[in-house]
């Protein structure tokens, strides 16, 4: 298990690697944000890897805990903590906020006025 993987300088080195020299061995390699990985990765690594795409919750989740309500989800975000959570956690979504900005908005693309992109979000 490879958590965050894009934040190696050539993470497709290390899973080329791993897919042709060690072939029984399974590697299951997470990252956060396909942006922030899109810029690293040097080799398509073709043949050697399969995607899955984790989404935020989708309207049948919202519906399987009890929430189909479209301003629900519209004012907790589709992350599981924020969506379940009794109370809004004012100060858990914020620090996911700055953690996106920081990690990878603000890094990809260059860009210096959190507030104006908060704004937008």
């Amino acid at each position: 298990m490879l958590d965050e993987i894009h934040r190696l300088a050539n993470p497709s080195e290390l899973l080329k690697v791993a897919a042709d020299h060690y072939r029984d061995v399974r590697v299951l390699a997470t990252g956060s944000s396909v942006l922030g990985a899109s810029a690293r990765f040097r080799d398509t690594l073709a043949g050697r890897k399969r995607e899955v795409w984790l989404t935020p919750m989708a309207l049948a989740d919202q519906a399987a805990f009890g929430s189909a309500s479209l301003s629900h989800r519209l004012l907790r975000g589709g992350l599981p903590p924020f969506f379940l959570a009794d109370d809004l956690p004012e100060a858990d979504l914020q620090e996911w906020m700055d953690a996106y900005w920081a990690r990878d908005i603000q890094k990809l693309f260059r860009l210096e006025r959190r507030q104006s992109f908060q704004r937008f979000v």
